[in-house]
């Protein structure tokens, strides 16, 4: 495929139908720490670490300084549940700085995140535009409401809220309207986003999981990396959003999936299986890992675009071709992509 091709591909992409899967490329790209950047912050933070949890460390440690990482180092030593909730409490003192100055500059207007400008180009059907993320922070949700979009969290409020999902699907319901003969339920443009591995927002409390806007002090519901996530997901309402991101993902007509590196085999069986039969993809990645290789010769309909190697331009890789066009713009970047191409 050349760049006038791909550029057709994606004009014909994103349309009715389309599930849209966001990685942790996308929120780095804005200025959220990366898995690399969280393994050293880990590394750092555990000189406080004693007796057991210190031993525990340092073999996850011993794997990083491998260059193994982070998910594998997690792996292959999982960690108890106790050094499990300090991961998590580092997690969040890693990420949620960078968070909480990225989305302040998006609602002052110092800046247009990439999904905003996305949103504002595609079309806002009424049965509403589902976005799967495995990431914790809430750019999404702010993207989403910035472009005028009703956000579907399957949580009912806003500080202490409930996750009730038939409810929040009526949270974007403006009215009826007749159809034919028919009455049928009117909703604002709204965004379905599901994120079955957690978030900030998301805590644990005697009554069960609520979604609170406040940044509190207790327990928050995110899986960390590693074996954990396989036990912790069967557990509400992680289990409710891998549900609903699956039902999503078999439904979906056309996919769009960017910045995720699929290493992640807790979300992706029924996505890769989907791809592989033929679900047209496209696939905006910085780098190419080797999964997306295999993935992308295996699937008849998936392109992938990424950033070239070791010169200017972009490879476009489509089944067993990898095209190289060394004048295009970075159109892997879902910025770049919105402003040169929609």
């Amino acid at each position: 495929m050349n760049y006038t091709d791909v550029t057709t591909f994606i004009q014909n992409h994103l349309t009715d139908g389309l599930v849209l899967v966001v990685g942790s490329g996308l929120s780095a790209a804005e200025g959220i720490p990366g898995m690399v950047a969280l393994a050293n912050h880990l590394h750092t933070a555990s000189s406080a670490l004693t007796g057991a949890h210190a031993a525990e460390w340092a073999k996850i440690d011993a794997e990083l300084a491998k260059k193994t990482g982070l998910e594998a180092a997690l792996l292959k030593h999982p960690p108890s549940e106790s050094l499990e909730t300090w991961i998590v409490e580092q997690t969040c003192e890693c990420l949620m700085p960078e968070e909480r100055s990225v989305i302040a500059d998006a609602i002052s207007g110092n800046r247009v995140l990439r999904l905003h400008r996305l949103l504002e180009k595609i079309i806002k059907h009424p049965a509403g535009l589902p976005i799967i993320t495995t990431n914790y922070d809430r750019l999404v949700e702010v993207a989403c409401e910035l472009a005028g979009l009703h956000v579907d969290t399957t949580a009912v409020g806003h500080y202490a809220g409930a996750f009730d999902h038939t409810r929040s699907l009526f949270g974007s319901c403006r009215g009826v309207k007749k159809r034919a003969k028919l009455s049928v339920l009117d909703h604002f443009p709204r965004a379905v986003v599901l994120k079955p591995h957690g978030s900030f927002d998301w805590y644990s409390s005697p009554s069960g999981p609520r979604r609170c806007s406040y940044d509190l002090d207790g327990s928050r519901m995110v899986i960390t990396p590693g074996l954990n996530k396989y036990k912790q997901g069967y557990n509400a309402p992680f289990d409710k959003h891998r549900d609903l991101a699956n039902d999503q993902i078999n439904r979906c007509t056309n996919l769009l999936i960017v910045g995720y590196g699929f290493n992640d085999d807790h979300l992706q069986v029924h996505l890769v299986k989907r791809i592989k039969e033929g679900v047209p993809t496209l696939i905006l990645n910085r780098s190419v890992t080797r999964n997306i290789v295999t993935l992308v010769n295996d699937s008849p309909k998936c392109v992938c675009i990424s950033k070239h190697t070791t010169k200017p331009g972009i490879h476009i890789h489509s089944q067993h071709n990898a095209d190289e066009e060394p004048t295009a713009p970075d159109i892997w970047d879902l910025g770049e992509l919105v402003k040169e191409i929609l």
